[in-house]
């Protein structure tokens, strides 16, 4: 039994090293250390989500302001559509993370077991 684990585990690490090879991979690293790196471009991305949220409370609640706090979701999307930093970081996010599903359909398949969940449309910001 431990013999099989540690063959598993190895062929864990391979399957692994395999994915790190991949274009979607190198391209989320490579893209994701210049994100980390741009601290303006981080800066929008949390004014962003931080709008979102606010908005979100006010839509949930009720309130007052919404929208006045709709229109700063929307100046701030555009910003955040037209920094490229953040749109290809984004983009090499849904890269990767399109590539690992496709496995995962791949490995439900060939084991005839569902790992995965039916992929269904949506998102917040398409």
């Amino acid at each position: 039994m431990e013999n099989n684990m540690n063959n598993l585990n190895q062929k864990i690490k391979e399957f692994s090293e395999a994915i790190r090879e991949t274009e979607e991979f190198k391209n989320y690293k490579k893209t994701n250390e210049l994100f980390q790196k741009d601290k303006e471009a981080r800066k929008l991305l949390e004014e962003f989500q931080m709008a979102q949220q606010t908005l979100a409370i006010f839509q949930q609640g009720g309130f007052p302001g919404q929208e006045e706090q709709r229109r700063k979701v929307e100046q701030l999307l555009a910003q955040v559509r037209k920094n490229k930093v953040i749109s290809e970081w984004i983009e090499s996010q849904r890269r990767l993370q399109d590539l690992v599903a496709k496995l995962a359909t791949s490995l439900s398949s060939d084991l005839n077991f569902p790992f995965t969940l039916p992929q269904g449309g949506g998102g917040c910001c398409g």
